[in-house]
């Protein structure tokens, strides 16, 4: 991961068992390579008379059906199909390998469920509603069309106050807990914080050079006031004494 980061490659990990529907190059990329390498098979066929493809005009074709594929507009329409980049759940999870298998009904059956809609069963959803309107006159269907946006608008704030209670549940059921549950870790964060540790090396070391060179710069400073000391000391001792007739000693004044 280091040296993805020092090279300027950003790591992405997806889940398990899930490239089909979330590797931007299975899902733009390679599809339109393929399809372009088809065709350059196709011509090449066609010219040599169904003779064997041999590693040159396999390079050949490859080259072009590369510059065909491979392009920016290809690349990031692989992001976006997969909704990685920009992050869409909602693209990922109607992938359509992993919806539920639909349940196959005869019309007959179709037309009792809606007679007992109709007739005997309360309608739980805005479509059931529409569907009551069915056969009816414009005046009635519009009244029914009305109903069923009123039930429309229940049910979004319905949808919106079951996510807040989910939420305040999930919240409480954290906070309740004395036992505190291992992390799992996430590789993604793992990549940036790896990052972040690698600025930091490079910010603690200058610092401390500094604060090195600080320390020697002391060292020759007290060093050169010590000599200073001395020299003056050896000066004063060098000054001869005057004395009088009487004996006496006499100060010579400093020259400054």
């Amino acid at each position: 991961m280091a040296t993805c980061f020092l090279n300027n490659v950003y790591c992405c990990y997806l889940p398990a068992h899930c490239s089909h529907g979330l590797q931007p190059l299975d899902n733009g990329v390679f599809n339109a390579s393929k399809a372009a390498y088809r065709k350059e098979l196709q011509k090449l066929a066609s010219l040599t008379d169904s003779a064997p493809v041999d590693k040159v005009n396999f390079i050949k074709a490859y080259a072009k059906a590369r510059a065909v594929g491979m392009t920016k507009k290809n690349i990031l329409s692989g992001w976006r199909v997969t909704g990685n980049w920009p992050i869409s759940r909602r693209k990922a999870l109607m992938h359509p390998e992993i919806q539920p298998d639909k349940k196959e009904t005869t019309p007959g059956s179709d037309g009792h469920r809606d007679g007992q809609v109709d007739s005997d069963h309360t309608p739980t959803t805005s479509r059931h509603i529409r569907d009551l309107g069915k056969n009816k006159s414009p005046s009635t269907r519009r009244r029914y069309s009305v109903i069923s946006r009123g039930f429309e608008a229940q049910e979004s704030k319905i949808a919106s106050l079951g996510t807040r209670i989910a939420s305040l549940e999930e919240e409480v059921g954290r906070l309740s807990r004395g036992k505190k549950r291992k992390a799992i870790p996430n590789p993604n964060k793992r990549f940036m914080t790896l990052a972040e540790a690698l600025v930091a090396c490079g910010a603690i070391s200058e610092p401390n050079e500094a604060i090195e060179r600080a320390d020697a710069v002391e060292d020759v400073i007290e060093g050169g006031g010590m000599e200073e000391d001395e020299r003056s000391n050896s000066e004063e001792e060098e000054l001869t004494v005057v004395r009088t007739r009487a004996g006496r000693e006499v100060r010579i004044p400093r020259k400054y």
